[in-house]
């Protein structure tokens, strides 16, 4: 099993969750993070004074899924979210056991 990875900006998102589903994918993982990215700095003004900000909010989707459509997954987030601006990563990380807490199962039959 795999766990697919993504951060992307927030305003990517509904585009990849709509690709996600039409892919036949079931659940979807979502976190809000913040991103350091080396690119002009923003300010923010916290309690009177201006801050420069290099952390830019994104969302981070982690779908586990089988071996064999990990690749796949990761090319149906690349097309969802190439579009507009902005960046985004996606990455693939090995899974060595899932365990759904409710039923038991365990392996592939719990993803």
């Amino acid at each position: 099993m795999k766990l697919v990875t993504a951060v992307l900006p927030p305003h990517r998102v509904p585009d990849v969750m709509k690709a996600l589903q039409a892919f036949g994918v079931r659940g979807v993982t979502v976190t809000e993070v913040r991103a350091y990215e080396p690119r002009p700095s923003r300010v923010e003004v916290y309690r009177g004074s201006e801050f420069r900000v290099n952390l830019f909010p994104q969302l981070r989707l982690d779908i586990l899924t089988l071996d064999f459509d990990a690749t796949d997954l990761v090319r149906v987030i690349r097309a969802a979210g190439a579009r507009g601006t902005g960046g985004g990563t996606v990455w693939v990380t090995p899974v060595e056991e899932v365990v759904r807490i409710r039923t038991r199962e365990r392996g592939p039959d719990a993803v």
